[in-house]
C-alpha cells in the first residue's frame, strides 16, 4: 500500500493509547534504535524490537483509515494500553518511515501466477519444508464457503492430519535448552490455537461432527503427551490454551447427534482427561465440555455464585484543598503520599464462559432467534439479548432493555459500538453514558465515549466521560481536556483531579501536570521522593531544565552514575542520555567549561571501559 494511503499518526495519538510509563520506556527504546528488520506490507507494520528477557520481540501493528486498528507483541505485557515495544515501533514509523522496507502483499505477490504455477510453488515449498505438509493438509481439508450456498461443502477429513499437526507443535521445542524452550511456549500455544481454529471453521460451516473429531484429537494428544510435564509452562500459556478449548468443544458436543452409548463413552473419556489435567490446574475448559456431554440442552446444576470484590470506599476528595495546591512548601507526608487509588470502586468480573454461552453460540449459528432470545432472558444474559435485538433491527427495544438491565461497563461499550456502526448515535450515547455508572473498569468505554460526546456538542457529558477515564488512568492529555471542558468550574474541579493524580500508583502523570502548571518545586520534590522511578525523574528533568538547571545537573548525574556502576554495556546508552541532560543544564547556566571538565573527568575515570568511551563520544 502506498504511503499516502496510510493514516497520519502522531506522538500524541500514540501517547493517548499508552500508560505514561510505557510510553516513556517505548520512547527510550526508539531513541536507542531498538527497532530492526522493519517492514511495511499493505497496512501492516512489522519489526523486531530489542528485548530484555529475550534477544528480541516480534511486533506488528495494523493500520486502517482511523489509525491503529490492531497490535501484537510477543512480550508478556498485559496491563492496558500499548506495550513499550509497540510504542517504539510506532514512534519509529512516525519519525523514520524510510526504515520500513515496503513489501507487496501476499495477494499481490502471487497475483500473476497461474494455477499450475501456484501448485508448483507449493510443491517446491513442501519439498524444502516437509514439516509443513500436515499444516497444508489441514488447510486443504478446511471447509471453503460455496459461492452459491450459505454453507460450505463438506469434505471427508482425516483426523490423523490434525493429530500429526498437534504432535509437531508439541515437539517443536525438542532439543532446545530449557532457557530457550521457555520463550517458545507462546508459539506452542499459538500452534495449538491454529488447530482449534480449523475446528471452528467446520463449526461455522455447520459440520459439527468434523469439528468434534478434530477437537477431541487435539485434547487427546495434549493430555496423553503429558506436554505440561516436560515443557516449562511457568507463564501459564499452555494452561490458558487448555482452558480455551472448552468453549468450542462444548459447542461441538451440543451440535452433534449421538445416541446414549456414544454420549456415555464421551463423558467417560472427558472425565479421564479432566482428572489428568486437574493436577496441573488446567481442567477448567474440560469442565465446560463435560457439562455439555452430561447435561446437553438441559439445565445444569447451579455453580457457586462468583464472588465479586467489594467496592473499596474511595477517600474523600475534599481533603485536597486549593490552599494545599497553591502552597509552595512541600510536605512529604501529605501532598504526595504513596496511598494508591488502585482498584477503588471496582469489581472483579467472572469472565469464565459457561454452558449458556456455548448454547447461545450454537443457536446463533443455527439462526434460531426465538430460542436464542428466550435463553438470554432465562439466564439473564442481558448484553447478548440487547445486542441480538439491535442486530434484528429492533433498536429502540434493544436500547431500552439495555438501559434497564446491563450490569457491566464493558458490555455497554460493546453495545454502544454496535449502535454507532449502525449510525444510531443518540442510542449509542445513551448506552455509553449508562455504562459509566455500571460495574467494572471504565477507561476503554470513557475513552471511546468522550470524543463522541464532544463531536455532538455535549460538553457536560464529555466532561463526565473524561473524568471517568482520568480516574482510572490519569494523564496530562486528559487533564488538559478536563481543564478546557470544565473551565467554568475549574476552581472546584481541579482539587478533585489533583487528588486522583496524587493517589495514582504511577507518578508520571502527576509530574507532567505539575510541570504544566509550573509548580517547579513540587515537581522536583516529587522526583526526589521517587528517584528510583527513572521515568518520573526524566520527565521532571526535561520539564524543569530551564527553570531549575542546578537540580537537573544533580539528579541526572546521579542517574547516569548509577547506570554506569552496573558495568553492563546495555546500560551505557541510557547513561549517556542522562549525561545529555547534564550538558543541556550546564548550557542553560552558561557553564560550558564546567561541563567539559566534568566530561573529561568521566572519560579519564572510565578509560578502561571501551564500550562506555564509545558512547561518551556522542557528547
Amino acid at each position: 500500500m502506498p504511503k499516502k494511503n496510510l493514516p497520519p499518526l502522531t506522538e500524541s495519538i500514540v501517547r493517548a493509547s499508552a500508560a505514561p510509563q510505557s510510553f516513556a520506556r517505548g520512547q527510550e527504546l526508539y531513541r536507542a534504535n531498538a527497532i530492526s528488520n522493519a517492514t511495511r506490507q499493505d497496512n501492516v507494520l512489522r519489526a523486531h524490537c530489542q528485548g530484555t528477557m529475550e534477544p528480541y520481540y516480534r511486533v506488528s501493528v495494523t493500520l486502517d483509515e482511523a489509525g491503529v486498528s490492531a497490535t501484537a507483541c510477543t512480550c508478556e505485557y498485559d496491563f492496558g494500553g500499548y506495550c513499550k515495544h509497540i510504542i517504539a515501533l510506532l514512534l519509529t514509523y512516525i519519525h523514520k518511515p524510510k526504515l520500513f522496507a515496503t513489501r507487496p502483499s501476499a495477494q499481490e505477490l502471487l497475483a500473476d501466477l497461474s494455477r499450475a504455477d501456484l501448485a508448483a510453488l507449493v510443491l517446491k515449498l513442501l519439498e524444502r519444508e516437509p514439516e509443513l505438509y500436515d499444516w497444508v493438509a489441514a488447510m486443504v481439508a478446511a471447509p471453503v464457503p460455496s459461492a452459491t450456498h450459505k454453507t460450505a461443502r463438506k469434505k471427508k477429513v482425516d483426523a490423523e492430519i490434525y493429530r500429526r499437526q498437534v504432535r509437531n507443535v508439541l515437539h517443536s521445542l525438542d532439543g532446545l535448552r530449557a532457557s530457550e524452550a521457555y520463550w517458545g511456549m507462546g508459539g506452542v500455544a499459538d500452534g495449538l490455537r491454529e488447530v482449534m481454529a480449523s475446528a471452528q471453521k467446520f463449526l461455522d460451516a455447520h459440520d459439527p461432527d468434523t469439528a468434534l473429531t478434530i477437537l477431541l484429537a487435539l485434547t487427546e494428544e495434549l493430555t496423553d503427551s503429558h506436554a505440561y510435564e516436560y515443557l516449562d509452562d511457568s507463564n501459564g500459556e499452555l494452561g490458558a490454551f487448555a482452558n480455551e478449548i472448552g468453549l468450542p468443544l462444548a459447542e461441538a458436543i451440543l451440535s452433534v447427534e449421538q445416541n446414549a452409548g456414544e454420549r456415555a463413552q464421551l463423558v467417560k473419556q472427558l472425565k479421564k482427561w479432566e482428572r489428568e489435567l486437574s493436577d496441573y490446574g488446567m481442567e477448567e475448559g474440560l469442565e465446560l465440555a463435560l457439562q455439555a456431554a452430561e447435561y446437553g440442552w438441559g439445565d445444569v446444576p447451579p455453580r457457586p455464585a462468583p464472588s465479586f470484590a467489594r467496592p473499596i470506599a474511595s477517600s474523600d476528595t475534599e481533603d485536597y484543598t486549593d490552599d494545599e495546591y497553591e502552597d509552595e512548601e512541600y510536605d512529604e507526608d501529605d501532598e504526595f503520599d504513596d496511598e494508591e487509588s488502585g482498584d477503588a470502586g471496582f469489581y472483579v468480573r467472572d469472565n469464565i464462559p459457561d454452558l449458556t454461552e456455548a448454547k447461545l453460540n450454537v443457536l446463533a449459528r443455527q439462526n434460531k432467534t426465538d430460542e436464542y432470545l428466550a435463553l438470554c432472558k432465562k439466564t439473564r444474559k442481558h448484553a447478548r439479548y440487547a445486542g441480538k435485538l439491535v442486530e434484528l433491527g429492533r433498536v429502540v427495544e434493544g436500547t431500552n432493555y439495555a438501559l434497564e438491565h446491563l450490569e457491566f461497563a464493558d458490555d455497554a461499550l460493546t453495545l454502544a459500538q454496535q449502535l454507532r456502526e449502525l449510525k444510531k448515535i443518540p442510542e449509542a450515547l445513551a448506552i455509553g453514558e449508562r455504562g459509566l455508572k455500571l460495574q467494572g473498569y471504565k477507561f476503554a468505554l470513557a475513552q471511546w465515549l468522550a470524543p463522541l460526546e464532544e463531536t455532538q456538542s455535549r460538553a457536560a457529558h464529555a466532561l463526565d466521560a473524561w473524568l471517568a477515564a482520568f480516574d482510572e488512568r490519569p494523564s496530562l492529555d486528559i487533564y488538559k481536556r478536563l481543564q478546557q471542558l470544565g473551565a467554568r468550574e475549574w476552581n472546584t474541579l481541579q482539587p478533585r483531579v489533583m487528588n486522583v493524580l496524587k493517589k495514582s500508583w504511577d507518578k508520571s502523570a502527576l509530574a507532567q501536570v505539575l510541570l504544566y502548571e509550573e509548580k517547579w518545586d513540587q515537581a522536583l520534590a516529587l522526583a526526589d521522593k521517587h528517584a528510583a522511578d527513572y521515568s518520573v525523574v526524566a520527565i521532571v528533568a526535561d520539564g524543569a531544565l530551564t527553570q531549575r538547571p542546578e537540580w537537573v545537573i544533580h539528579a541526572s548525574k546521579k542517574q547516569a552514575l548509577e547506570l554506569i556502576a552496573r558495568t553492563q554495556t546495555k546500560y551505557y546508552v541510557h547513561a549517556v542520555e542522562w549525561l545529555e541532560r547534564v550538558k543541556k543544564a550546564y548550557a542553560v547556566l552558561n557553564q560550558r567549561d564546567a561541563w567539559n571538565a566534568y566530561l573529561n573527568d568521566l572519560k579519564l575515570e572510565y578509560k578502561r571501559r571501551p564500550a562506555l568511551q564509545e558512547q561518551l563520544k556522542r557528547l
